[in-house]
């Protein structure tokens, strides 16, 4: 009897972590979402295109197979209540510009940290003008800036980063721009950090036959390719753009824009090994990708040296600019800092708990200069200066 009772406690011990076992599982998938994913165009041996979906149609996920070619288009699905979108393939794409030149009285649109959060994203360009109800360009000869960290967390990272791809060629054919930097967790993704990655693109590594995660962004990817021709900081204008932040020790050590690009694309290349003599520093905290600096709190935090004013008037003279635009650290909102010198554009995109209502802002620079404060609903406020 005694043996039986035994058997009992363990069969129903074992029936107990087979079912918290698979709530986990069902929860990390119920958070990802549907399974739904894709294309990720690969580069083949011989040189040719595939392109490769996971199809997620309430009978369990598919993969599915196409052969393309550059010229030709492929289907993004419906998100939401947001359509399908096509996208053109473009070849290998060449190094994004340190400089970009724009006309006086041109209009400015900046995000940042979207984190695959879709539709919150789409939502808040939609209600600003920047997209059209069927997420075409409609943002005339203005630029969109995107200050990095369009990967981890949220469930539709891949749709943000195609949908980015496509406007990028549609604002160009409009006189305009669309500019993406690089941001800390684009870099933790392509060299294989997954520590923030959302459940659903684990299962979708696995579902696609590859060990991990970062094999679908390779540099024999077309959008891991067209990822790493991207600028970890650049000057838009009279405003330098960029995730983190830049450091006094950054300027100290005479570092120009195209130095510090040349170093963040070299060190996203496989092996993930640079041998540039820069890397180290460029790479690491108090380089443009993970600085925090700027906000007293979250420096005091973070073991870094708050910025003086006197830095960041040394910042602005040694880059011409007359603002830092930077993402990367968590604002309630669109902030002015140091007299307005520093903007910190990330407010977090999230639903309000009590009401689900999508939260996010973005900042407008508009023709005649002004910075406005843009809310995901459509509503604006100018942005003062502090």
């Amino acid at each position: 009897m005694s043996h039986l009772l035994q058997t009992r406690s363990c069969t129903l011990r074992w029936s107990l972590l087979v079912a918290v076992v698979w709530w986990v599982f069902c929860t990390g998938l119920a958070q990802a979402g549907t399974l739904q994913d894709g294309p990720y165009v690969i580069r083949s041996g011989d040189g040719s295109w595939q392109a490769r979906w996971i199809d997620d149609a309430g009978e369990g996920p598919r993969v599915r197979d196409r052969s393309v070619a550059i010229g030709d288009t492929v289907t993004l699905a419906p998100v939401g209540a947001f359509p399908a979108f096509e996208v053109k393939l473009r070849g290998p794409a060449q190094p994004a510009s340190d400089d970009i030149h724009i006309a006086a009285r041109t209009p400015i649109f900046v995000m940042a940290d979207t984190h695959g959060e879709f539709e919150i994203a789409v939502q808040l360009l939609q209600r600003h003008g920047v997209l059209d109800d069927r997420l075409r360009w409609s943002f005339g000869k203005g630029h969109l800036a995107v200050l990095g960290d369009v990967f981890d967390r949220g469930p539709n990272q891949t749709e943000l980063l195609w949908l980015f791809y496509k406007l990028e060629a549609e604002a160009a054919r409009a006189g305009g721009g669309v500019h993406l930097a690089i941001g800390n967790h684009e870099s933790m993704v392509l060299t294989g950090d997954e520590r923030y990655l959302n459940p659903k693109y684990r299962r979708n590594a696995s579902l696609l036959g590859v060990d991990r995660y970062s094999a679908l962004w390779s540099e024999e990817t077309l959008l891991g390719q067209w990822l790493r021709s991207k600028a970890a900081v650049f000057r838009l204008g009279e405003y330098l753009c960029l995730h983190g932040g830049i450091s006094r020790e950054l300027v100290d050590r005479g570092l120009t824009l195209s130095a510090v690009n040349r170093t963040v694309r070299s060190a996203l290349l496989e092996p993930r090994a640079s041998a540039d003599i820069h890397a180290e520093f460029v790479m690491g905290r108090e380089g443009p990708l993970w600085y925090r600096g700027y906000f007293q709190d979250a420096a005091r935090r973070g073991g870094f040296k708050a910025a003086e004013p006197d830095d960041i008037e040394l910042i602005l003279r040694r880059f011409g600019v007359q603002a830092i635009l930077v993402g990367h650290t968590t604002v309630p909102t669109i902030t002015s800092l140091y007299g307005g010198r520093v903007v910190a554009v990330q407010v977090y995109p999230h639903r309000d708990e009590q009401t689900q209502a999508p939260v996010m802002e973005g900042l407008l620079i508009r023709q005649d200069g002004k910075r406005v404060r843009a809310h995901v609903d459509g509503a604006s406020e100018m942005l003062l200066s502090h």
